[in-house]
This record gives C-alpha cells, structure tokens and sequence, in this order.
C-alpha cells in the first residue's frame, strides 16, 4: 500500500487529514532509511529506533515461508486456504515464546553443507544474513580501521564461537594437497581455546614459546623461525594473536607474514578482541602488505556486545584475506 492509498484508508475512517500526514510521513521516512540501507549496505549516520529496527526484522521474517498463512490460487476466484508447510527445511517453532524471541525466524542460516547459500524457503532470513555480514564488514573498516581492501575487503559471517570457527577454518586449510602437512605453529598464550580448536581439527599443535621483553610477553621471531625450520614440509599454518591478557602484548604479526610468505605456509590472525585498538588494525594492515595473512577470526560478542549464552549464539566474522581458501 503506497501513500496514496494509505490517505485515503485513513480519510475512509474519518482521520482528519492534518493527523494523517504526520503518521504517513514518520512512515515515508523509515522507508527510506531501509531502503538506503539496502542500497549503501552499511550502518547508518543516525541510530534507528528500537521500533524501526523491530519492525524491520518483522519484514524479513514475512518473507520466510514458516509465516506464511495463505497460500495463493485457490480453486476459485477470491477463495483462500490455509498454508500448510511441509518438506525439506521448513522452519518450525512449537513455542510461541521462543517465536517471538527470534521475531518469527526460524530458518538460520546457509545450506547444504555450504554457510553462505541462501535458503529456498527463507528468503527473509538469508537476506539478513547478508545485510548482517554488509553491516559487520562496514564496522570494521570504519570503527576499527582495517583496510577495505586488505584484510576487510571478504568476509564469512559464522554461528559459532572464536574456538569452533578456528577449528572450522583449520579443517578448510587441509586440502587434498595438503593431507601430509598436520602441524600448526602456535605462538604461545595462556588460553586454551584455540589451543582445542587445533586438536579438534585433527591436527597436532606445537607451542611456540614467548620470551620477555621488559616487562612485556612478546613473539620469540627466533624460536619461531627454528620450529619452521624443524618441522619443516609438515607445518600447515602459523596462527598468531593479537590481543591476550596482560602483560601479554600482540603477536608480531607483520614479522610472522614475512616467515610465512617465504616459507609458504598459511598465516591466521586470532583477532578475537582486537577491533577494539586501532593501533592492532593498523598492525594487521601492515602484515597484510609486507608478508602472508590468509585468514583472521574476529568475535561480535567481544567486539560488538553480542549476547552469549544457552539460547542466543554468538557471532564470528572470519576475513578471508586470499583468496585461495575456501571455507564452507
């Protein structure tokens, strides 16, 4: 229903027109911001209101077939049945609090083995989806200041916590011409998540100690260059990490991306808390340029206050720097 139509609904109920105009031009102008943010694909200058945006996801979730009532064409003119969903991935909720939880989305995300595919019957959901990823790759090059065409140019939006999208990244790397190489490198820090995501991988981890400086915890280049060296054609990749507790400092990353250039092996950053510090952007730009970054995890719930816990589910954003892997 377009303005038009929509004045003459209210003028239909005897709603003065002065009245009327008010409410159909707040109405005018949040189409407006959707549509621009459909068209510029990215946050917007003013915040929208807590309406809006609920009102926005409504939409989408209109679109997705589990909330449709109808069906269309019916025996005869005018005659209407009910929907009834069936077959393959067909979204379905018995609680009516948990639909309303999610504002009526129940599809998620990908299919077929492939996290980045639109679903046939969730048209409202994948185009969220990618709005989403559109929206968290715009956060990073213009609040966090990575490069939009380095490190942040790509990206995969994953369901899945830091470990788990490590992990998953890590299985991706080992291709069929890679199935003798089962060693990564790890430059050391006192956390145990992606230390499990190595072994969860099917890989084998070799910690790479840390040396002092001052009294800071910093990369050992030297330690790192004699693992290279001793495990040799068997090293898959070199992770690295940017932020930890003190008084840990971040990886030297862009030093680690020369040694993986000339040694030809896969560079991933551990970026979980990093988007936070300017000054590790501009580090992670620098790698990008001097050596070998191939990937970088980064974490909204860390970064963007997502919430985590049993029912919501955080939110990875792996970049994908090369463009010779592939992750599904």
């Amino acid at each position: 229903m377009d303005s038009k139509e929509l004045e003459k609904s209210f003028q239909s109920l005897n709603i003065p027109k002065t009245h009327a105009t008010v409410g159909i031009a707040n109405l005018i102008g949040t189409n407006k911001q959707y549509r621009s943010l459909f068209v510029n694909r990215r946050l917007p200058e003013c915040g929208w209101s807590d309406v809006q945006i609920q009102n926005l996801l409504f939409l989408f979730s209109i679109l997705d077939t589990n909330n449709k009532t109808m069906a269309t064409g019916g025996d005869g003119e005018g005659e209407e049945s009910r929907w009834c969903g069936v077959g393959e991935r067909e979204g379905r909720v018995y609680s009516s609090l948990v639909a309303q939880r999610h504002f009526g989305l129940s599809h998620g995300m990908g299919r077929s083995g492939d996290i980045t595919e639109p679903q046939p019957k969730a048209a409202g959901s994948s185009a969220l989806v990618k709005l989403t990823l559109l929206i968290a790759l715009d956060a990073l090059r213009r609040g966090s200041g990575l490069n939009p065409k380095g490190p942040a140019a790509h990206g995969i939006l994953l369901p899945l916590c830091t470990g788990m999208s490590m992990s998953l990244l890590l299985s991706s790397l080992r291709s069929p011409e890679n199935q003798d190489k089962n060693i990564v490198l790890w430059s050391r820090i006192d956390q145990k998540s992606c230390f499990k995501a190595i072994a969860s991988a099917g890989l084998q981890c070799v910690v790479v100690p840390t040396k002092m400086n001052g009294d800071e915890v910093v990369t050992d280049i030297e330690a790192m260059e004699v693992a290279l060296a001793g495990h040799g054609e068997k090293v898959l990749a070199i992770i690295t990490t940017t932020s930890c507790f003190a008084p840990r400092v971040p990886d030297a990353v862009d030093e680690v991306a020369k040694l993986c250039a000339k040694a030809n092996v896969y560079h991933v950053i551990n970026n979980a808390y990093g988007l936070q510090c300017s000054k590790t952007s501009k580090l992670i730009n620098r790698a990008c340029v001097v050596g070998r970054v191939d990937a970088i995890v980064c974490s909204t719930d860390k970064n963007f206050l997502v919430p985590v816990g049993k029912i919501d589910c955080s939110l990875c954003i792996l970049l994908v720097f090369r463009s010779s892997i592939a992750v599904c």
